[in-house]
C-alpha cells in the first residue's frame, strides 16, 4: 500500500491506500449492491462487495476479491458517464478497521493580506470551485474538486501547502463513528448512580448526589439538552412530555424524525435517559428531567461538512448543553481546522445569550490513553482533546476508574457508570422488543456513553439554576465541585487532577450548593483556563498560542502558568501579551543550561512583572510567544494557561 503525509489540525498523519477498496459517487442514486456497480462498470469478470455507505458524502464503499483489479476498476468508473466523484480508500496509521474516505471537498485557509484575486487564481490553478466561506475561520473556504481538477484532493493539499500563500489546506475525510456504550451482563433494577446506600458490588454515596441536587433544581424546559446519537424513540414515555422534544432533526435522512432506523439504532435512546428522562411516576428518571430534549440522529459516518452541520443546527436552535457519546474509529484521529473551528464556535457563542455552549465528548473505552501512546500505536482522540469541551472519563459502582475507561491529563471529570466488576445503569431502552432488550427499559447500558450525558445533565440543572453563566463558568464549577475518589497518594496532582479520574467524580449537590451560596455574595471569581498543546518549538523559530477568557471583567489577580520541555532552557524567550495588546517578557534568556521551564508567574509574587495588568480588561484574546533564540537545542510547549481574578 502506498503511504501519503498529510496535515490535518497542524499534526502530521500518515494516510495508506487499502489495496482492495474503493469509493464512488454516482450523479444519480446511490450504487448499494454489485448489480448497480457493474451497471456502472460494464466490466466482466470484476467480483465486488458493498461494505458501506458514506452518508455524508452520498458515496458508497466497495471491496474487490481480488486486489489486482483495483486499477482498472477505478479507471473503468472514471470513464463512465455515470460517475461523479471516484477515490481510494485509506486506513489511518495502517489500521484498516478505521478506513476514511476523501470526500473531494476541502478547506483552505489564505495567510493574512493575500488579496482575493490571488486567492481566486490559486483556487483555479487547482480547479477548485468555492463552496462557502467559513465565518467561524479567518480567510478560510470549503471548496469543492471540478472537472478541471487534475490530481486527487490529498495531492492538491500537499501542493497548495507548499505555496506561500497557504495557512493550511486540508481534505475533508469522512470517518466511521465508534458509539461508546459498554453493555455489561448483569442485570440490576435500581439507579445507583443518582443515589445509594450500598448493597452487593456497590459503595456507598458512588454517585452523583441526586436528590440532594434536586432540592435546588430539577431543570427548565427553557434549558435544552442537544444529544447527538444513533436514533431516538420518542414514542417513549420517559422522553415526551408537554415541551420536552425541540428542535429534533436526523442528519442521515435529512429530516425531522430522528428515530431509530437501523436495527442496532439503540444508543441515543439510552443516553438521552441517562440525561434527562422524565419524572413521571413510572420508569426511569434522568438527572435533570425538567430540561429539555434536543435529539439529534447522525449517521454511522462523518465529516466536515456533517460535523459542522451538527453544531451550527445546535447554534442555530439555541441548545445549551450538548451530550456526544461518540468519537472517531480510529485510534489516532487529530481533528481538522474545521472541526476545531465550529466546535470553538458553538462553545464560545452558543445558546440564546450567546455565552457558550456546555460541550461534553465521551473519554472512551479502551483503556488506553486520549493522547500518547499505547502498545506501540499512537492513540489521539481528537474531539475529546479540544480545548473547549470536557471529556469525560467513567467511575464505576465501587467508587474506582472503570477498567475500560481511557485516562489523561485531558480529562475534565469523571461519572458513574457500568464495570467489571460493578453494576451497569438503569435507563430507557427502545420500547418492547426492540432495543439493547425486551422491554422498555435497560439494566445494562454503561461504557463512557453513559458517563457523559450524566454530566450533561449536571450541567443542564446547574444552567437551569443560573442561566448567565457562560460555557467556561460551566466547566469550572462541575470541575471544582467534584469529588476526589480514589485518594490514594500520588494520584491527584497538585492542581488537583487524575489521570485517572479529571478533577474527580461530578458531585451535583455539591455544584448547585455553590451556585446556591454564591447567590449571596457572587460566584468565585477566580477563572482558569488552561490549553494542554503538546506544540514542537522550532529551533531558532518561534511558536504562537492563544487563550480566549470570556468574561467580561476586569483584573483584580493574574496567573500565567507555562509547561515547556526543552534541553536548554536559557535559549528561550517568553512574551504574553493581553487582549489590549500589552505585551510582557516572561523569561528571556535565563536559567542557563538548565532543561525544562514549568513555572507560574503570580501577580501578588511579582508585581513589577504582572502589576500593570490590575484594572485592566481580561475579556478577550491572551497571546503566548514562546521562541528558541538559539541553534542545536529544541523543545515542547507542553502546556500554559491563565487564572484571572475579577
Amino acid at each position: 500500500m502506498s503511504t501519503m503525509k498529510v496535515k490535518r489540525g497542524n499534526q502530521d498523519i500518515s494516510l495508506k491506500k487499502i489495496d482492495d477498496q474503493f469509493a464512488v459517487r454516482l450523479k444519480q442514486g446511490a450504487a448499494t449492491s454489485e448489480q448497480e456497480l457493474n451497471a456502472v462498470l460494464r466490466q466482466p469478470n470484476i467480483h465486488s462487495c458493498h461494505i458501506s455507505a458514506v452518508e455524508p458524502a452520498r458515496m458508497d464503499v466497495f471491496s474487490l476479491s481480488d486486489s489486482k483489479d483495483l486499477d482498472r476498476t477505478m479507471d473503468s468508473l472514471r470513464h463512465a458517464r455515470e460517475s461523479e466523484v471516484i477515490s481510494h480508500v485509506y486506513s489511518l496509521d495502517d489500521d484498516q478497521s478505521t478506513p476514511v474516505v476523501p470526500t473531494g471537498k476541502l478547506t483552505v485557509q489564505f495567510k493574512a493580506g493575500v488579496t482575493s484575486q490571488t486567492q481566486e487564481k490559486i483556487l483555479g490553478d487547482y480547479g477548485l470551485e468555492l463552496v462557502q466561506e467559513l465565518d467561524y475561520l479567518p480567510r478560510s473556504y470549503s471548496v469543492s474538486l471540478t472537472q478541471a481538477s487534475t490530481m486527487n484532493p490529498l495531492k492538491i493539499c500537499v501542493a497548495l501547502e507548499a505555496l506561500d500563500e497557504i495557512e493550511a489546506a486540508e481534505a475533508d475525510l469522512a470517518f466511521e463513528v465508534a458509539l461508546k456504550h459498554r453493555p455489561a451482563d448483569s442485570l440490576y433494577s435500581q439507579q445507583w448512580h443518582l443515589n445509594n446506600n450500598g448493597g452487593p458490588s456497590l459503595r456507598r454515596g458512588a454517585d452523583v448526589k441526586a436528590e440532594a441536587a434536586w432540592e435546588f433544581t430539577r431543570g427548565s424546559r427553557d434549558i435544552s439538552i442537544c444529544v447527538m446519537d444513533d436514533g431516538f424513540d420518542l414514542n417513549h414515555p420517559d422522553l415526551s412530555g408537554a415541551g420536552k422534544i425541540v428542535s429534533p432533526k436526523d442528519f442521515g435522512d435529512n429530516d425531522f424524525s430522528p428515530r431509530p432506523v437501523n436495527r442496532d439504532d439503540n444508543h441515543g435512546t439510552a443516553c438521552a435517559g441517562v440525561a434527562v428522562a422524565e419524572e413521571n411516576g413510572s420508569g426511569v428518571v434522568g438527572l435533570a428531567p425538567l430540561c429539555a430534549l434536543m435529539p439529534v440522529r447522525t449517521s454511522g459516518w462523518l465529516s466536515d461538512d456533517s460535523i459542522e452541520a451538527l453544531f451550527q443546527h445546535a447554534i442555530d436552535h439555541h441548545a445549551d448543553v450538548i451530550s456526544c457519546s461518540w468519537s472517531a474509529a480510529s485510534w489516532n484521529f487529530p481533528l481538522s481546522i474545521r472541526m476545531k473551528g465550529i466546535i470553538h464556535k458553538a462553545a464560545t457563542e452558543g445558546r440564546r445569550n450567546k455565552k457558550g455552549c456546555v460541550i461534553l465528548f465521551a473519554a472512551g473505552n479502551e483503556n488506553r490513553p486520549l493522547d500518547g501512546i499505547e502498545g506501540g500505536r499512537i492513540s489521539h482522540q481528537g474531539f475529546a482533546l479540544h480545548p473547549d469541551v470536557m471529556a469525560v472519563a467513567a467511575s464505576n459502582s465501587l467508587d474506582r476508574k472503570s477498567g475500560y475507561s481511557n485516562f489523561g491529563p485531558a480529562l475534565s471529570v469523571c461519572a458513574p457508570s457500568s464495570g467489571s466488576p460493578g453494576k451497569g445503569i438503569v435507563t430507557t431502552d427502545r420500547l418492547g422488543q426492540k432495543g439493547y432488550r425486551a422491554g422498555d427499559f435497560t439494566t445494562s447500558f454503561g461504557g463512557t456513553s453513559s458517563s457523559t450525558p450524566l454530566a450533561a445533565g449536571l450541567a443542564g440543572l446547574i444552567l437551569a439554576y443560573n442561566g448567565e453563566l457562560t460555557a467556561a463558568e460551566v466547566k469550572d464549577i462541575i470541575q471544582k465541585t467534584a469529588d476526589k475518589i480514589d485518594d490514594r497518594p500520588g494520584e491527584y496532582d497538585a492542581d488537583g487532577h487524575s489521570r485517572k479520574y479529571g478533577f474527580g467524580r461530578i458531585n451535583a449537590e455539591r455544584a448547585l450548593a455553590l451556585l446556591a451560596a454564591k447567590d449571596e455574595q457572587s460566584l468565585p471569581r477566580t477563572l482558569f483556563m488552561e490549553h494542554r498543546v503538546s506544540k514542537p518549538i522550532p529551533d531558532q523559530g518561534s511558536i504562537d498560542e492563544e487563550i480566549t477568557f470570556p468574561v467580561a471583567a476586569n483584573i483584580a489577580g493574574f496567573e500565567v502558568s507555562v509547561d515547556i520541555s526543552h534541553t536548554y532552557r536559557g535559549d528561550l524567550t517568553l512574551i504574553l501579551k493581553s487582549p489590549s495588546g500589552t505585551e510582557i517578557v516572561l523569561h528571556q534568556d535565563t536559567g542557563g543550561n538548565a532543561q525544562d521551564l514549568v513555572k507560574s508567574y503570580r501577580m501578588s509574587d511579582e508585581p513589577d512583572l504582572l502589576g500593570g495588568l490590575a484594572g485592566s480588561a481580561a475579556q478577550g484574546q491572551w497571546q503566548l510567544t514562546v521562541r528558541d533564540e538559539l541553534a542545536r537545542d529544541v523543545g515542547v510547549l507542553n502546556k500554559w494557561g491563565i487564572a484571572v481574578t475579577y
